[in-house]
């Protein structure tokens, strides 16, 4: 059996960057640390919540995901690049700390 399309995406992902010039850094970040306003969390809770259900579930049961990408914000603590889903359902699984890819 073939590879997950998960397992295909962080693959692809992590060849893109390590062949690149300013490859990312792989680091934890807390998660009181990831910005993302209210009212992005509200309307993509409203349009995706089954799948971010799904996400908060295999983060509870200790699964392996995707690394987030985060870009650091000029006054302190990161932007979400790739990941947003997941950042919330890490958040609602009560998760403190998730890997990321840093980029910028």
């Amino acid at each position: 059996m073939g590879k997950s399309f998960r397992d295909r995406r962080k693959a692809d992902f992590d060849n893109r960057n390590s062949n690149s010039v300013g490859h990312a850094d792989v680091i934890v970040v807390a998660l009181a640390d990831v910005f993302i306003t209210d009212a992005t969390v509200a309307k993509l809770l409203a349009r995706d919540g089954a799948q971010i259900e799904r996400y908060r579930q295999a983060y509870e049961y200790g699964q392996d995901m995707v690394r987030v990408v985060l870009r650091p914000r000029f006054d302190g603590g990161y932007n979400i690049e790739d990941g947003r889903h997941r950042v919330i359902a890490a958040k609602q699984a009560g998760i403190g700390f998730i890997e990321a890819k840093l980029v910028g």
